[in-house]
């Protein structure tokens, strides 16, 4: 068993049953370990979710933060914690019981600086037929297959519904981007991605560990078409506010009719709403372009 300590942080907005079931899976752990709830300007604050859960998770803590966004609340977590390495998992998400031994075990590896294990879908409801594993991908779900072993592409990188970073990988790339990741209800996102990437440019290792599972809610949200419309869409404009290059435009120009192309082939709506994702990368572009003319 790692003997290294892991604090994880849960950063939760207006969710109160999703926290609620996410700390039971905390609290039902075989190995206890550090949880910051980051309660990021949740009305009403989180605090009477959390304060029944002390008596059952001693090392359990709760902080407020009032400025919203994920990325804030994900770099006020790692400053709020104390372990070597700090875990991350959404408030929807419910951890399995032997969840933190697994997420630990590629640590024992001084060369990793990041991993992250499978989020397997609970469903709130019936699942619809159109919803292929590929596009269940934009409601946060994973499947890595095979055993522990290091990522190999950026394609295979966790997300952040269930990863963890070595203290030392996080404070060597610096905080989360403010400018990424989920604001109250926008679906912005990318905060994940640009952090390992940054890790990895600094020379460490990303592993991937399946057996560290946490189930996450597949919402009736989520089950909806519009959702992945917006997902997507929000998706091109993370994008655009990470990757402003000429080039990346380019791709998304010429992607749009290989993605309605596929889509006339497959039917598979993953590649209908990827066009949403060209067409945000393209708006987001545009509109950097007249911030900048305008500030002139």
């Amino acid at each position: 068993m790692s003997e290294l300590s892991l604090s994880v942080v849960v950063c939760t907005h207006d969710r109160p049953a999703d926290l609620e079931r996410c700390l039971n899976g905390f609290a039902a752990l075989r190995r206890p370990v550090q949880v910051v709830v980051v309660d990021s300007a949740s009305e009403p604050p989180a605090e009477d979710v959390v304060a029944p859960f002390r008596a059952r998770m001693p090392l359990l803590r709760y902080v407020y933060e009032p400025l919203p966004g994920l990325s804030t609340a994900r770099n006020r977590g790692v400053r709020e914690t104390a372990g070597e390495v700090v875990a991350f998992v959404d408030d929807d998400a419910i951890p399995a019981p032997d969840w933190a031994d697994e997420l630990l075990a590629p640590f024992e590896r001084a060369e990793v600086g990041c991993a992250g294990g499978e989020c397997r879908p609970r469903f709130e409801c019936a699942r619809p037929p159109w919803l292929s594993d590929a596009l269940l991908a934009f409601a946060g779900i994973t499947s890595f297959g095979g055993g522990s072993r290091q990522a190999r592409s950026r394609a295979e990188w966790p997300f952040g519904a269930n990863i963890a970073f070595r203290r030392a990988a996080l404070e060597q790339a610096g905080g989360f981007s403010p400018e990424l990741g989920r604001v109250g209800t926008s679906l912005l996102s990318y905060e994940d991605t640009a952090m390992v990437e940054r890790v990895t440019a600094a020379g460490w290792e990303v592993w991937l560990r399946p057996a560290a599972v946490v189930e996450h809610t597949v919402s009736a949200q989520r089950c909806r078409g519009r959702y992945y419309w917006r997902r997507s869409w929000c998706n091109g404009v993370s994008r655009a506010r990470h990757e402003p290059t000429l080039a990346m435009a380019a791709k998304r120009l010429v992607a749009l009719p290989l993605h309605l192309g596929r889509f006339a082939l497959r039917r598979d709506r993953i590649d209908l709403y990827r066009t949403a994702e060209s067409c945000g990368y393209a708006t987001e572009r545009v509109r950097a372009r007249l911030r900048s003319v305008r500030s002139r």
